[in-house]
């Protein structure tokens, strides 16, 4: 049973994911076995599938880019879209329709071989992440980069493993794994099914305005938020619980009078896949562009 402690465990983690259990479960008044047993709980029960971090698309010199479909679409179907090269997150809503998050390489135009897989997308709901263009003050290094594969693969591995993997001394690994976090080149995605639980509903506020002001007012008023998944100049994504579908939809109704407000969408997922093998691999190129040797970090 997923209550509202569970949400406020998934926040925590989200803004401080490298904390322990004992740290975590202190700022919400919970024990850290308490803890500990509230995300294995979650985890069974198929709520909560992974905690993963997802670098910044900059740090591959790629522009990312979210499309909806406008009819729906099948699991075999997003499935298969996982497998075109620029797609590295997709989701499929209880209602049938889907959407792909895309890092891509030069060109702002959905692939061909999504729209032949996905059908037409709604070009009203495919902001540019980010708008404008963010570019990295200065290239990620190769320390960087060894570290942060390993987050990829493994989010909360300890450090001394993630030492034993990059050849990087502890206290380096861990002042490292602070600046990927706090420089906004990881995101901590929990990756979450929204089911109706017994006792609340989680789904996710995707807010669209031309007013930075106004969706900065948003993320900070909105009733029950659990945490902003994405904020770029256009929009906010936002993570939500409410206790009935009713609420949801006043909420969403409540967010479209807001002055300055252009869209709101509200997204309840059934599915959702993060390709992890693909981020991997542009790490691993990116690795070897850096003078690292081939096969680096074979034991992740």
């Amino acid at each position: 049973m997923v209550d509202e402690r569970d949400f406020l465990i998934l926040s925590q983690l989200r803004n401080d994911p490298f904390s322990s259990y004992e740290n975590l479960g202190r700022a919400i008044g919970l024990s850290g076995n308490a803890v500990k047993a509230r995300i294995e709980a979650m985890e069974d029960s198929k709520f909560l599938t992974s905690l993963h971090a997802v670098p910044a698309a900059q740090v591959f010199g790629r522009v990312p880019r979210l499309f909806f479909s406008t009819q729906p679409i099948t699991i075999e179907r997003l499935e298969a879209v996982m497998k075109v090269d620029p797609v590295v997150f997709g989701t499929l809503d209880v209602n049938g329709s889907g959407g792909v998050l895309t890092y891509l390489a030069s060109i702002l135009e959905p692939p061909d071989e999504l729209i032949s897989i996905i059908g037409p997308v709604d070009p009203g709901l495919t902001p540019l992440f980010p708008y404008p263009r963010k570019r990295l003050s200065k290239p990620v290094s190769l320390p960087e980069m060894k570290v942060l594969r390993v987050l990829v693969k493994d989010l909360r591995l300890p450090l001394k493993q993630i030492s034993e993997y990059t050849g990087l001394s502890q206290k380096l690994a861990k002042r490292i794994r602070r600046q990927l976090l706090e420089g906004g080149l990881i995101q901590v995605q929990p990756i979450f099914q929204s089911a109706r639980s017994s006792r609340i509903l989680m789904y996710e506020l995707h807010v669209h305005s031309n007013d930075d002001s106004v969706l900065s007012r948003i993320g900070r008023t909105l009733p029950r938020s659990m945490f902003v998944n994405q904020w770029e100049g256009v929009a906010v994504i936002l993570s939500c619980w409410a206790d009935s579908i009713s609420e949801v939809f006043e909420t969403q109704r409540a967010l479209s009078n807001e002055p300055g407000v252009t869209y709101v969408r509200a997204k309840f997922h059934a599915r959702t896949i993060l390709s992890t093998d693909r981020l991997t691999s542009w790490i691993d190129q990116e690795i070897q562009a850096r003078g690292g040797p081939k096969g680096l970090l074979k034991a992740t």
